[in-house]
């Protein structure tokens, strides 16, 4: 019988937590990414692929993902674009607030509607949608 037994944490533990934690965290990205091209399939009002060949579905399943990619690219920009002013600015709440933002949120994106590419417009001003956002 042991009494009064305590275990030592050794380095290997810390590095199971750490690899642990590091695995959870892509758990969730990628499951955070399923979601994202879930809601992109039901914009049509279906979970499912469309087409009616294979290359039908392949090309609906090649379209929801390049959806997919251009929101993490637009919000890994401006995510970038906060962090440099932030740390310019050396805003330790920004930061951290930050650090919680995934760049595969799409909650601030209306995908509902009546989308024309074909005019040639500016280009999206970054710089100003920036200036939009203030946490001081």
């Amino acid at each position: 019988m042991r009494v009064g037994y305590m275990r030592v944490s050794s380095e290997s533990d810390r590095q199971n937590t750490d690899l642990q934690r590091d695995v959870h965290r892509s758990e969730n990205r990628i499951e955070s990414y399923h979601q994202l091209r879930s809601t992109i399939a039901q914009v049509n009002g279906k979970k499912e692929l469309t087409g009616r060949t294979d290359l039908d579905v392949a090309v609906s399943n090649h379209c929801g993902r390049l959806i997919a990619n251009v929101v993490i690219a637009y919000n890994s920009m401006l995510l970038s674009g906060l962090l440099s002013r932030y740390l310019a600015t050396g805003n330790e709440k920004a930061l951290d607030l930050l650090r919680r933002i995934s760049p595969v949120a799409w909650q601030h994106l209306h995908f509902l509607g009546h989308y024309a590419f074909r005019e040639k417009r500016k280009p999206l001003d970054l710089e100003a949608i920036l200036a939009r956002i203030d946490w001081e």
